[in-house]
């Protein structure tokens, strides 16, 4: 496995030569985590759905909007991520978007409003998502090339 080595700390790793297999089982294993969880979350949203709407005494069409935009920023603010870990590298990426996802959760425990849920969890954890889901789909390309 051979890198080009940088001056600068926080530029990505480029392989001239695709390593396929070693660490790269490793990021497919956490490739895997990610997907489940992000996913996972999202998806489990419905579970808490009639409590949401007990604890804000809201309607179903006001409390929807919050995995919405959750899914909305999620999805619309892949050119973002795609920039940022072109930039930065995957890793610094996927760690800022599993801190954004932690910050917005932990926020909307303490929602006393509606309003506050769409920021939290539709804005800063959608956000979040993006940041860890969308560099985790790519990383892969970069570690394996016959076995993928």
């Amino acid at each position: 496995m051979t890198q080009k080595t940088s001056q600068l700390c926080s530029t990505a790793n480029v392989y001239t030569q695709v390593p396929d297999g070693g660490w790269g089982w490793v990021v497919a294993v956490s490739f895997f985590f990610v997907e489940v969880f992000t996913y996972g979350i999202v998806k489990s949203f419905g579970v808490f759905f009639n409590d949401l709407m007990d604890s804000f005494d809201e309607s179903n069409s006001r409390i929807s909007w919050v995995i919405s935009i959750c899914v909305f920023v999620l999805t619309f603010t892949a050119p973002l991520s795609a920039v940022l870990s072109t930039r930065f590298g995957h890793r610094l990426v996927v760690v800022a978007g599993g801190l954004l996802v932690s910050t917005g959760m932990v926020t909307a425990s303490f929602s006393r409003e509606l309003y506050h849920m769409y920021i939290s969890i539709g804005v800063v954890s959608g956000l979040g998502y993006c940041f860890s889901f969308l560099p985790t789909v790519t990383i892969l390309s970069q570690y394996f090339d016959k076995k993928r």
